[in-house]
Parts: C-alpha cells; structure tokens; sequence
C-alpha cells in the first residue's frame, strides 16, 4: 500500500525501517498519519518476515508530536471533536494513544532512531519503542503541560517512571522541559548515544544481531519483557518466563542453535 504520511521500507532481510514522512511540519501526527500508522502496525501482523523494525523521521526531526494546525483537526472533523469532552475522548484522544498500544502490541522489537526533536506525541513513541539510539541532536520535550494540558499523556506516566525513576519523571513532566539527548542518555532514556552519522548504522546493526535470534525467542522476548513490567511479583514474574522457555526448548530452532552454539550436534 501507498502511504501518505509515512515511508516503510525494506532495509534487508528481516529488518524494515518505517520513516514518519512529513518533513515540512517536523513530521507532526496528525489524522491522516494516525490513519496511515493504524494500518501499517495491524499489516505486521501478517508479515512475521519482517522481524525487526526501525522508526525513525525524515529530515532534521524524529516528531514534534500533534499536529495542531493539520486540515482535518483545524477543520470541520476537528470543531466537531472538541465539542464535548466524550466525543472527544472517542474520536481523537483513544485514536492518538491507541498508536501507542499498537507499537506495544506487536510482536516485532521496534529500535527508535531518534535523529533530532521528540516533543510531545513524538516523545512519546520514542519511549514507547523497545530500544532508543539517539543522536547528539536529539532532545525529548513532553509539551503537552506547556499547552495547558496534563503531563500524563500518550503513556508518558507509565514509560518514564520506569525509565527514570519517579522523582526525575515528575520533575520533566510537571515542568515539560526539553531533556537534550547527553542528559537523556545519563539518566536512562536512551540505550545508547551515538553520533550522526552513525545513528542508521547502530539501528541497523542493533537489529542485525537481533535478528540471528530463533523468530519466536524474539517475539516472546519483547511479550516477555511488557507483560513483566506489570507483574505482581517474582513468582509471577518467573511463571511466564517457565512456560517461554518449556514452549522454545521444544521447538527444532532450540536445537539448531545449540548445535551453533556448542558446535556439536543435539
């Protein structure tokens, strides 16, 4: 399918790079993006060949979250949203937020490739990735409190407590200042910094030894990993890794790898 809003590609096998494609508006979200990012998430479901994703923006920004202006959301459509608070929690805010549970849902690792401005709704896709590489000109600004909105917007609340601790969540988010990619490295936002030049690559190459991995040790990695982040307790915790590991060790890719590994046939 044509996209409007976005680009998707295929770097190479198993690997795809998805590139938010509004350039002149610093890649801001608006309804026809949201549209396009809908289809594009639910697509993946039945290409399993794409095994690894990488998100990044076009040009000299990552997003600069809402696009406040964009024709639809300033026109008609966009009047009739803002009319009442539950129209508007049905028609825009579940429908923007709801792109951050499909990034969570998918069975594909996402590596954001952060090349410059986060802000807002784009701030919050970055931390809604698996993996976030930045570059020196990246920076994260959770603007929504700098418009008269809460701090707790598109999973903000729920992602950088986790990253950073609540004390450093609170103070960002209660101020909506702009944290500069060196501090966010510092304290935990970022995987890892590297330079410009070099922001594809280490995408990439963190992707290519991701995709070495079994399909489905993948996969259950990254369930793994969201579903424990919630996990009332150890024990919990421990019972959903047990049953991951009994399902692989099962599966004809355990003894394939072993026998790589070990260099000795199972």
């Amino acid at each position: 399918m044509e996209y409007q809003t976005i680009k998707f590609e295929l770097l190479e096998a198993g690997i795809g790079l998805l590139t938010l494609n509004r350039e002149d508006r610093l890649n801001a979200i608006d309804l026809d993006m949201l549209d396009d990012l809908y289809h594009f998430f639910r697509s993946l479901d039945d290409q399993q060949d794409i095994r690894v994703l990488i998100l990044t923006g076009a040009g000299r920004g990552f997003c600069s979250g809402a696009d406040l202006k964009g024709d639809r959301l300033a026109g008609e459509e966009g009047r009739k949203a803002f009319a009442s608070a539950s129209v508007h929690l049905e028609v825009i805010q579940k429908k923007y937020s709801g792109i951050i549970k499909e990034m969570r849902r998918i069975s594909q690792p996402i590596i954001a490739a952060v090349n410059g401005p986060a802000a807002g709704g784009g701030m919050s896709m970055a931390l809604a990735a698996d993996i976030i590489i930045a570059s020196p000109s990246a920076n994260f600004t959770p603007s929504f409190i700098n418009i008269g909105l809460s701090g707790g917007e598109l999973g903000t609340t729920y992602f950088l407590p986790r990253l950073v601790g609540t004390a450093r969540a609170s103070e960002i988010l209660m101020t909506g200042r702009t944290v500069k990619a060196e501090e966010a490295d510092r304290i935990g936002i970022l995987s890892r910094l590297v330079s410009e030049k070099d922001l594809l690559s280490s995408a990439l190459e963190t992707a290519r030894r991701m995709v070495e991995k079994t399909p489905l040790g993948l996969r259950l990695t990254k369930e793994t990993i969201r579903q424990n982040l919630d996990a009332p307790s150890l024990e919990n915790a421990i019972e959903i890794e047990n049953r991951n590991q009994s399902i692989l060790c099962t599966a004809p890719e355990f003894f394939e790898a072993v026998a790589r590994f070990t260099g000795k046939p199972v």
